[in-house]
């Protein structure tokens, strides 16, 4: 219920900002959607870059250079597809929340309707980074020959990984109350 508040608070704030500064709605969910995405790749990767900067005095160069040739045509760059590190967050994101509405509706399927209420502010908080991450979804996967397998790899591994780790931690689930025995010791 927190989440839900947060998120409607925000929202609502977003909805008084774009009225306020007159600008479209079209413009503002590609604003919301270009944050979400870069916040999951590029930004991720920058805060990494900096820490290892500081923390470990390790400087990471990299050099600009051009990629467009003048065979392939005026657009040619906008075609390429490039592997890089930068793709993995997205995708491992976008597989842990699609694994996640799947694992939790048939979670809730299977033990009955009392767990449907804490459910939906998870779906809901699912749909959202989906939709939010969408564009990068599409334009990863518009070529499918294209594809990277390595990117399909590392996604994969990763979001098993953490798959795997949540399932062993389970926070929602609370710890069972102490019995006597753990609260005195072995000898009472």
């Amino acid at each position: 219920m927190w989440f839900i508040l947060l998120f409607a608070s925000i929202f609502a704030t977003g909805m008084l900002e774009l009225r306020w500064s007159g600008v479209h709605i079209d413009d503002w969910w590609r604003n919301e959607q270009f944050w979400v995405i870069g916040g999951t790749s590029a930004h991720l990767f920058a805060v990494f870059q900096g820490l290892l900067k500081v923390l470990g005095g390790i400087d990471t160069n990299f050099t600009v250079t051009s990629k467009a040739s003048d065979k392939d045509g005026e657009f040619s760059e906008l075609h390429a597809f490039k592997w890089t590190t930068l793709l993995i967050p997205p995708t491992t994101l976008l597989l842990l929340n699609v694994v996640g509405m799947v694992a939790g509706v048939s979670h809730a399927l299977s033990t009955g309707d009392m767990s449907w209420g804490p459910l939906l502010g998870r779906l809901f908080f699912a749909v959202w980074v989906i939709v939010h991450l969408y564009p990068f979804l599409k334009g990863l996967l518009g070529r499918q020959d294209r594809t990277p397998t390595i990117l399909i790899v590392w996604s994969l591994l990763l979001a098993t990984i953490f798959s795997l780790l949540w399932v062993d931690i389970d926070p929602f689930i609370a710890p069972p109350p102490p019995t006597l025995a753990m609260q005195c010791g072995v000898d009472c």
